[in-house]
């Protein structure tokens, strides 16, 4: 039987966010959702795409000479210009490009590869407990890759987590639950209507798997960690934080509520694939901002027996 395979558009070494300790990020290429404040747009289309950095581009034009397609132009003067849809990532300008303005995002690993590319740092994760996490993108749409990389990091005795939306059937989502140390869980928005508009679905599926993850994976050892982003405007009103905490309040074990401010770090991605920013001009939300504290306070009050953390990564 050949062995599932997956396709990630980044491996990210010796971070301390999104588990405990140094973690390596093991990125899964392709969501199911179109968040308009999504970070990761490179995680967006499950198959390989071509990335251009303008930034670093010097208009040479070499890319121009070699593109059997032709969907690369450098008006005079300016820098180049990428007909993104017209492209068949075929590599060839990524290999010809003095400046290393290009690359191929999205990689095909089977799953003891990417156990292996994990272990090459399991010196760093003794201490504070470290390993691994699958974010994305979206795991679960690899699930079963996914699943085999995490059973072999646990057999190897790392620590392992996932970020996730939840939005797969019960099935896959529990296929690699049963993995994991920490489950980070988004929680968008508690009206289907408006998670629809910000998400691009709905948000039944995602409610019912949390419910029953939560009853589940607890059993097994494992921690739920659910995480509120605050995107200005659109659920950080007192009315749906106030929801969204009543929701986690009712949940087995009352796992914690991680509360994650707004940031637009992802947003110059976007330009690199040929996409806008849904939400270009919106400032970010740092520190002590009042707001934040405020929607904290009003988190404790609906959610009492529920840990409240916010900002980082809700392992503390």
């Amino acid at each position: 039987m050949n062995e599932k395979t997956a396709v990630l558009f980044d491996i990210g070494r010796f971070r301390n966010t999104d588990g405990p300790g140094i973690r390596t990020i093991l990125f899964f290429k392709g969501c199911p959702l179109r968040c308009q404040w999504c970070s990761n747009p490179f995680g967006l289309s499950p198959k390989p795409q071509l990335v251009v950095n303008p930034v670093k581009c010097t208009g040479c034009g070499k890319c121009t000479q070699v593109c059997p397609k032709g969907v690369n132009a450098v008006p005079p003067g300016e820098k180049v210009k990428v007909d993104f849809a017209a492209c068949t990532r075929c590599g060839a300008c990524v290999k010809l490009c003095p400046a290393g303005t290009r690359m191929i995002s999205g990689q095909e690993y089977t799953p003891r590869q990417l156990y292996q590319e994990a272990a090459k740092d399991a010196a760093f994760y003794r201490k504070g407990g470290g390993g691994v996490t699958l974010s994305g993108g979206e795991v679960l749409l690899q699930h079963e890759a996914a699943a085999e990389t995490l059973r072999l990091c646990r057999a190897n005795y790392l620590n392992t987590c996932i970020e996730t939306s939840g939005y797969a059937p019960w099935e896959h989502l529990w296929a690699v639950a049963q993995y994991c140390h920490t489950v980070f869980y988004d929680l968008k928005h508690m009206d289907p209507e408006k998670h629809k508009a910000g998400t691009g679905v709905s948000n039944g599926r995602i409610l019912d798997n949390l419910r029953r993850l939560c009853e589940e994976l607890p059993r097994r050892g494992g921690r739920i960690i659910v995480r509120l982003p605050l995107i200005p405007g659109y659920n950080d009103d007192d009315e749906s934080v106030a929801a969204a905490a009543e929701f986690v309040s009712g949940l087995s074990g009352h796992p914690e509520l991680n509360l994650l401010p707004y940031h637009n770090l992802g947003e110059s991605k976007y330009e690199m694939i040929g996409e806008d920013y849904a939400l270009s001009g919106l400032e970010n939300r740092k520190g002590r901002d009042p707001r934040l504290l405020e929607i904290q306070a009003l988190c404790r009050r609906y959610a009492p027996d529920n840990r409240v953390s916010l900002g980082g990564d809700g392992i503390q």
